[in-house]
């Protein structure tokens, strides 16, 4: 089964990327912020096939724990997730090694299909 952690400091949208995606059969473990991505990553090891990452979120953002994370070495595929047309201009794309933008509102065909672009194999 394929396994996602997603990031949201919105409970609601939270709740909503959890509901969907478990029901297209995906396994979803939560976050809230992103101290609590990181933390989530290291007692997982690699055990995640995709990141879903708010950029913007209270405390530390998707943007800075995709650094760190990046800066550890860890390579999972990552969709940024934004409500801002210009999410990326926080890191390109390479620099990040960012897969792909999600805007907000969430077009839900447009994000199972880059979620499975990104888990087939």
């Amino acid at each position: 089964m394929t396994r996602l952690l997603i990031a949201d400091d919105s409970e609601t949208i939270l709740l909503l990327l959890k509901t969907r995606l478990e029901m297209e059969g995906y396994e979803v473990e939560t976050a809230t912020d992103g101290q609590e991505v990181i933390d989530a990553i290291h007692a997982a090891g690699a055990e995640h096939d995709l990141l879903l990452l708010d950029a913007m979120m209270p405390g530390k953002s998707g943007i800075e724990a995709l650094r760190e994370l990046r800066a550890e070495g860890v390579e999972t595929p990552v969709l940024i997730v934004s409500a801002h047309q210009d999410a990326g201009d926080a890191g390109s794309p390479t620099e990040l090694e960012v897969s792909g933008y999600v805007t907000k509102p969430i077009d839900f065909d447009r994000l199972f299909s880059s979620i499975k672009d990104l888990t087939a194999g």
